[in-house]
């Protein structure tokens, strides 16, 4: 038998959803996988086998049904230029299931510092407690005006998506931290990781950095943070630029798969 790799025993492993499979089957749109091992993408529900019985069907089913209520109540909306919305949420459960989301990712098509990057935190998604090292930010992204001959339309490009990404953010002490994009329809959650545990003014010239990149930087949920209003200001919308910064996560996916070299197997978010 093989380890677990939420709770490192050797036990049989089951087959776990990357994005909880109640959300998929909620999801209007079909879904793209990148898949990095195969350099192509897969319209499926992507799975990984390496999650034992009890982590997968006890600790980490609530983490699930949890963020599919959410979806229920918040983030199913796909927002037009001019809303406003709020978040009412459990900020450790909804942290814990992103976690979760985004380790499973990794574990699928990540580079090897990624994935080391998120283990620490394979505790704290099956238990909760205390977690250092990151940080939660909310960034929600409106739809687009459709530009067609050169003239805008009164039809909206709607923000319709769940993607989990590596951001390739390249600003101060980029080699220090990771940025990691869970997207959710208008509600785009930053994960800002340390890839070991960092001092605060090692986090400060970091956010510092990560503020004044070439994105919009969401807002801070910390802890004891349980409802957010985000007015019209505070939101943005699918701009080329966020688009570029999209597409450049998937181009770099695509160079370490080639430069890891052809393998079979495993599905990525």
């Amino acid at each position: 038998m093989k380890q677990c790799a939420y709770c490192s025993e050797d036990r049989k492993l089951t087959k776990e959803h990357i994005w909880p499979s109640s959300i998929i089957k909620k999801y209007e749109s079909k879904l793209a996988s990148y898949n990095k091992k195969l350099d192509s993408f897969v319209y499926s529900d992507p799975v990984i086998k390496d999650v034992c019985e009890e982590c997968n069907n006890v600790l980490l089913s609530p983490l699930d049904a949890y963020l599919s209520s959410l979806y229920d109540e918040h983030l199913h909306q796909s927002l037009n230029p001019g809303d406003s919305t709020e978040l009412s949420f459990d900020r450790e459960m909804l942290l814990r299931a992103l976690l979760k989301i985004s380790f499973n990712s990794a574990r699928a098509s990540a580079a090897e510092d990624i994935m080391a990057a998120h283990r620490r935190f394979a505790p704290y998604i099956l238990r909760g407690g205390y977690s250092f090292g990151v940080q939660l930010r909310l960034l929600v992204v409106t739809s687009s005006k459709i530009i067609a001959d050169g003239e805008l339309q009164e039809k909206h490009f709607p923000v319709s998506q769940l993607r989990c990404a590596d951001i390739p953010y390249d600003g101060p002490l980029s080699h220090r931290f990771i940025v990691r994009l869970i997207a959710i329809n208008s509600f785009w959650f930053y994960l800002l990781i340390s890839k070991k545990r960092e001092p605060e003014d090692k986090w400060r010239k970091f956010l510092t950095g990560f503020k004044t990149w070439k994105i919009q930087p969401g807002i801070p949920l910390g802890p004891g943070v349980n409802k957010v209003e985000i007015p019209v200001n505070q939101t943005t919308y699918m701009t080329p630029q966020l688009m570029e910064t999209m597409w450049e996560a998937i181009r770099r996916a695509q160079q370490v798969a080639q430069a890891d070299g052809p393998a079979s197997g495993g599905t990525a978010a």
